[in-house]
């Protein structure tokens, strides 16, 4: 029974990760995302890894979320000039095909894995207790590869300013600005002085 249940979820995420990509409208594609995070979250708690599955609800299926939602509102009025733009047969085609090449390409890589698979669980096992937490999910994620972590975030970043400054001014609505105007001694720009802070101490105490 939790076979089956857990099959059923792994084609659900796969459902919807297709979903995702053929949408053709951008607030669907995001439901889906949402979704798709929340699923995820189900995943890592099968997996024992709580707090994972916490950060993938709250992240995955939260924050990110909402963020694309607004960047959605912000871009339908321009979303019936995308749509009625479609690329050539052959572009399309030539897409697909090289990605149906990739993913046969990792199952291969996959299938030619000797058994058993090479593994690190042992040294994640035999070291754990250095990084002073109990789930080695956690670990792997939070102490062994951190700095890999980091990395990819900083990719993310240097992926966003590219796209930025490849694009007119006029479609991100001009330089970016302050959305209000604060009061100096507002309870508002209090509340921002006080936080800032008080995050960082959390932060540090949560790692």
């Amino acid at each position: 029974m939790l076979n089956l249940l857990n099959g059923s979820l792994a084609l659900l995420i796969l459902g919807l990760a297709i979903w995702v990509i053929v949408a053709r409208e951008a607030f669907a594609a995001v439901a889906g995302f949402m979704v798709y995070g929340l699923l995820l979250a189900l995943v890592w708690v099968q997996l024992q890894g709580i707090d994972i599955a916490l950060t993938e609800a709250a992240i995955g299926g939260g924050l990110t979320g909402v963020l694309l939602i607004g960047a959605v509102t912000r871009l339908r009025a321009a979303e019936a000039s995308i749509y009625a733009v479609r690329p050539s047969v052959w572009l399309r085609w030539l897409a697909g095909g090289l990605s149906l090449a990739v993913t046969l390409l990792l199952a291969l890589c996959v299938l030619a894995l000797p058994d058993p698979a090479p593994t690190l669980a042992h040294a994640v096992v035999a070291n754990i207790d250095a990084t002073g937490v109990g789930n080695p999910i956690t670990a792997v994620l939070l102490a062994f590869r951190s700095l890999d972590t980091l990395l990819e975030a900083i990719v993310l970043l240097l992926a966003l300013i590219g796209v930025w400054s490849l694009a007119p001014e006029s479609v991100w609505d001009g330089r970016p600005s302050l959305a209000q105007q604060l009061e100096t001694n507002g309870i508002l720009a209090y509340a921002a002085r006080l936080m800032v802070p008080v995050g960082i101490v959390a932060g540090g105490y949560i790692f």
